[in-house]
């Protein structure tokens, strides 16, 4: 599936947990999360089948937070192909130390039971941990080599998410910042920030984008998106139910949760 814009083209892969969006320009690619580590291969046919061009006209690639299905392909992508990698200034410390350590597992395990639910079957899911960034941002930055990409940083899900928004056609790659599961939209899991996210929420109202892109959930058009974004702040307030307790029981264990004080 691909999508026509004005100066770009947007095609969607579907990856093994997550959907990938590959921009596809005339004089380079631009890939929105490098998906997990088994995407690699995906990502590598859609370029060589699909667009008949080198997955190395992909100029970069950006991880918009480091759970696997979003950062897992990144450091294999730019170790087969010279990919650039663009993230967060504090994605690294994620996954650092020994609790880093631990939750890197957790979350790898739970990944891998996203998929299995999901009839996926067995895929390799295990990455590195830290992934050394080409390029570091904070807040309102614009890519190198696609400077029509502005970063805006949105914790909650964890302190390091960010989204891409492309202003000049009102569209959004907003990662896990909402899900969508049977057609209902729904809160990352887990939300280890509440008061963040819902900062985040807001800040997104602000740009009432026509196109969001989801990695769970595809492409979304709305006239309404900012009333989208503040009705999921009223998420934030229900109580848990009881695979929102799991998830948490298996999430608190990298330093930056144990920094903030959760």
């Amino acid at each position: 599936m691909k999508i026509n814009f004005l100066s770009f083209t947007i095609h969607i892969i579907e990856g093994y947990i997550s959907s990938l969006y590959l921009v596809e320009y005339d004089d380079g690619m631009l890939l929105l999360d490098g998906g997990c580590v088994n995407d690699v291969k995906r990502i590598e046919d859609y370029c060589k089948l699909v667009l008949n061009r080198s997955p190395s006209d992909i100029k970069l690639a950006v991880v918009s937070h480091m759970h696997p299905d979003h950062a897992g392909g990144a450091v294999a992508l730019r170790k087969k192909y010279g990919i650039a990698i663009a993230a967060h200034k504090d994605v690294d410390l994620w996954y650092s130390g020994v609790g880093g350590s631990l939750q890197h597992k957790l979350d790898c395990y739970m990944a891998l039971s996203v998929a299995r639910r999901t009839q996926r079957g067995w895929g390799r899911m295990l990455f590195k941990p830290v992934i050394h960034p080409d390029y570091l941002f904070s807040d309102l930055q614009v890519l190198p080599f696609f400077n029509d990409w502005a970063i805006l940083h949105t914790p909650g899900h964890t302190l390091h998410d960010i989204v891409l928004y492309q202003q000049q056609e009102s569209l959004l790659y907003i990662g896990d910042v909402i899900c969508e599961v049977k057609g209902k939209m729904l809160l990352p899991l887990p939300v280890m920030f509440p008061a963040q996210m819902e900062n985040s929420y807001n800040k997104l109202a602000t740009l009432n984008p026509s196109t969001i892109l989801l990695a769970h959930g595809g492409v979304k058009q709305t006239e309404n998106a900012s009333s989208l974004f503040l009705s999921m702040k009223e998420q934030l307030s229900q109580p848990p139910n009881s695979l929102t307790r799991r998830v948490y029981r298996l999430s608190g264990f990298s330093p930056e949760i144990k920094r903030q004080g959760v």
